[in-house]
């Protein structure tokens, strides 16, 4: 049986949308955890009123959460819509209103010229890769317990400027080498979590989801070469705070869409450090250790594991064909699998 946060996510494919409307705006006192709540629809860009719920009144009735969430819509912080049902009714989804945008920049969680771009939705198929993620952490986040630290949204990873010129130096005559597409190129995960590891803060690791509705591993082969470039060669400019690469997590729809991305990434993922002292078995393959696959049901059940590639791509003199099963969960922990 399908686990109810999985088909709660997956039931709206081809729908079509009722905006909430509103009579005219109804002021209402702001309270500071309403400024949170409009604030994580922002970041998350779409959320369900049952995922606000989980978020902001686990242990409250859904009557009282859903009574401040249509206070904070008729004030004009949300706006909300949802997908037209024969019987009965779907919850509503929110999204930031104008009102939210200025409410955020009163509080200086976003720049005062930031302008408010209205998301015009029609057709509930184009916020169903949001949902999903967004259904998908909280399932991680339900696993993890206070294991995770932090979910950010979708983030913008900007390269160095001077790597656009050329490829930038490392420490100590240590150089990137055998990457698919060597230039610095932005990488933009969909979501950002911190989990701790084994040791408070400096076990922390900092994961970047890539949530892939398509299917279609073709669309994926940038993302695989941007990410090992990243991984190899400029990952520290931007998180100069860390001391260890992040991970990059790949969500995939099933087992069969696992292997293909596990098959992709294996002949993609060419990219390693290299220096002159160091033999062909001490070669770092950083993002063949860092990108992992994972399947989306399986958060959904509570299991927080993933696939890893072996540690050396086709060819390689020293390597061993195993793909590796690892835990996102602390503690970190990996089985060799046939």
């Amino acid at each position: 049986m399908l686990p109810a946060s999985y088909t709660d996510a997956h039931r709206y494919d081809g729908a079509a949308i009722e905006r909430g409307t509103r009579g005219g705006r109804e002021p209402c006192t702001v309270q500071p955890r309403d400024i949170s709540i409009i604030g994580d629809v922002r970041r998350h860009k779409f959320l369900t009123a049952p995922q606000l719920r989980e978020l902001w009144w686990p242990q409250r009735s859904i009557q009282a959460a859903d009574r401040r969430l249509l206070k904070l819509f008729r004030a004009g912080y949300l706006d909300r819509f949802r997908p037209l049902a024969r019987r009965g009714s779907f919850p509503w989804t929110y999204h930031l209103g104008a009102e939210g945008h200025r409410l955020l920049q009163r509080a200086g969680i976003i720049a005062p010229r930031e302008r408010f771009t209205p998301r015009a939705v029609y057709d509930y198929g184009h916020v169903l890769h949001e949902l999903q993620l967004n259904a998908w952490v909280l399932a991680a986040r339900r696993a993890l317990g206070p294991a995770l630290v932090t979910w950010d949204g979708e983030t913008h990873i900007e390269p160095p400027p001077k790597s656009r010129q050329a490829q930038l130096r490392l420490h100590d005559d240590w150089s990137a080498e055998d990457l698919q597409d060597p230039r610095a190129r932005p990488v933009r995960p969909d979501a950002t979590l911190e989990i701790k590891g084994e040791r408070d803060e400096a076990g922390h690791r900092l994961f970047l989801v890539e949530y892939d509705r398509t299917r279609r591993v073709d669309k994926n082969y940038d993302k695989f070469r941007r990410y090992d470039t990243f991984l190899c060669s400029w990952w520290r400019h931007p998180l100069a705070d860390r001391d260890s690469p992040p991970y990059v997590l790949f969500i995939c729809q099933d087992e069969n869409q696992r292997s293909q991305f596990l098959s992709a990434a294996d002949r993609e993922l060419t990219g390693h450090r290299w220096h002159p002292s160091a033999a062909p078995a001490q070669h770092e393959h950083i993002g063949r250790r860092r990108i992992l696959f994972t399947i989306e049901r399986d958060a959904h059940d509570g299991v927080l594991e993933a696939w890893r590639l072996p540690a050396f791509p086709p060819g390689h003199s020293v390597r061993r064909p195993e793909v590796q099963r690892v835990t996102v969960a602390p503690p970190a922990r990996s089985e060799i699998l046939p």
